[in-house]
């Protein structure tokens, strides 16, 4: 099935075309609802320094009635004379939790997408929640990464599999992407080789992908817990993809799977745009 309902999370304009290009890629191929959600906080500005007689530095949202305008016009040149149907949400909340106003809204979407942190941006500690957003929306994130364009994405596809929930759920959430694209590769990393000293790749998930009409490749590698992360990027880099699938994997209550310290990795890490599900 189709996405039908994208929502693309604007937090705002310095990286809204980087975020938008994606999602008006998916909207326009899925003939989806594509919904733009600018959420800010309604904050006082900050008091004037009496020294300096300039706001202090680390000022909140300064301009914020700007900085939605600005936003929305970015979202409506990047949806104009497009094919589906484009619809734009601003909201001004009287508190700092916008984690939560874009998890309500993005539960009701087939995909949210959204950029990655920006650790030089001095506002991403309000405004950038992408771990939040895959961990508890309930919903697969299409995580962009914060530098760079990506207007065409999909076209060869990397899923990061370790079987088990997350990724199971992340493959099948993928199905319209993995669907049209021309290449999918399916890359399996092992803690260890196989007692028999063989890597034996798993190639169930292949076969069930295969029954969609997807035919991907499988490829199995051995990689210490600490160098998985560098691993799947250098395999995303031969590969040429402009995509990664993967699990989003968080802490369970006796230890951290293999893969949760894997997807802290990539979040930080991230080269090509990163569906993610859990």
């Amino acid at each position: 099935m189709p996405y039908k309902t994208i929502l693309v999370h604007l937090n705002g304009k310095r990286r809204a075309e980087a975020v938008l290009g994606p999602a008006v890629h998916l909207a326009r191929h899925n003939n989806a609802h594509l919904i733009g959600l600018h959420v800010y906080p309604n904050m006082p500005v900050p008091p004037i320094d009496m020294v300096s007689g300039a706001h202090p530095p680390s000022s909140v949202m300064p301009g914020q009635r700007e900085e939605a305008e600005a936003v929305g016009a970015a979202f409506a040149t990047a949806t104009a004379n497009q094919p589906f149907v484009a619809e734009a949400r601003s909201l001004k909340v009287p508190h700092i939790e916008l984690a939560g106003v874009v998890m309500d809204h993005g539960r009701t979407a087939d995909l949210i997408v959204a950029s990655q942190a920006d650790p030089d941006w001095d506002l991403s500690g309000l405004m950038d929640f992408p771990e939040r957003l895959a961990l508890e929306s309930g919903r697969p994130v299409l995580i962009v990464p914060y530098i760079g364009r990506y207007s065409e994405i999909g076209r060869k596809v990397v899923i990061a599999w370790k079987a088990g929930r997350e990724s199971a759920r992340a493959v099948f959430d993928a199905l319209p992407i993995l669907q049209a694209a021309d290449k999918v590769h399916i890359l399996e990393v092992k803690e260890r080789a196989d007692d028999v000293g063989v890597m034996t790749p798993d190639t169930t998930i292949a076969v069930s992908l295969s029954r969609h009409g997807i035919k991907p490749t499988v490829q199995t590698s051995v990689a210490a817990d600490l160098s998985i992360g560098d691993d799947i990027l250098s395999r995303l880099s031969d590969l040429n993809a402009d995509l990664l699938v993967m699990g989003a994997y968080g802490h369970s209550r006796m230890r951290e799977f293999v893969f949760g310290g894997v997807t802290r990795y990539i979040f930080r890490h991230m080269t090509v745009p990163t569906l993610f599900s859990h």
